[in-house]
């Protein structure tokens, strides 16, 4: 099958924000992404790799996120996903984090949620790196 966008890459992702200075200390302080305001308008968050997320500054609420959708971010180990939560639960107030789901373990994979102060979605996992690699080679599940 040929593809109607023959594209090279998955560029980035775009998620709202309200306050670019507050917002851009969470994502640097709490997650550990690098961030980059090239635009007024919006800011560039990255982790190494090809992809990233625009967080886009829109100066008024946000539009609420379901849980549904969230942005993975792996740690190395089920113990770095317990002291992640207890930062995030630490800096709750000082980031006005609005939720922190509890920890979840599915077999070896160790994980909790927070929705951060622009109601965007975050997981902590301690997914193994080849997850994508792995669930691509296998190929589809049967129904």
């Amino acid at each position: 099958m040929t593809a109607l966008v023959p594209n090279t890459r998955l560029s980035h992702g775009t998620i709202e924000c309200m306050d670019h200075k507050a917002s851009r200390r969470f994502y640097e302080e709490v997650l550990g992404l690098g961030s980059v305001r090239p635009l007024p308008a919006a800011q560039y968050l990255w982790n190494g790799g090809p992809w990233s997320l625009v967080c886009v500054g829109i100066g008024v609420e946000t539009k609420p996120q379901g849980v549904e959708n969230r942005f993975c971010l792996r740690v190395t180990s089920a113990a770095e996903v317990d002291a992640a939560r207890d930062t995030a639960l630490r800096l709750q107030g000082e980031h006005k984090i609005k939720k922190i789901g509890p920890i979840e373990v599915h077999g070896n994979v160790r994980s909790f949620m927070l929705c951060d102060r622009d109601t965007n979605w975050w997981e902590i996992s301690n997914t193994s790196g080849a997850t994508y690699d792995e669930a691509f080679a296998r190929g589809d599940v049967s129904a």
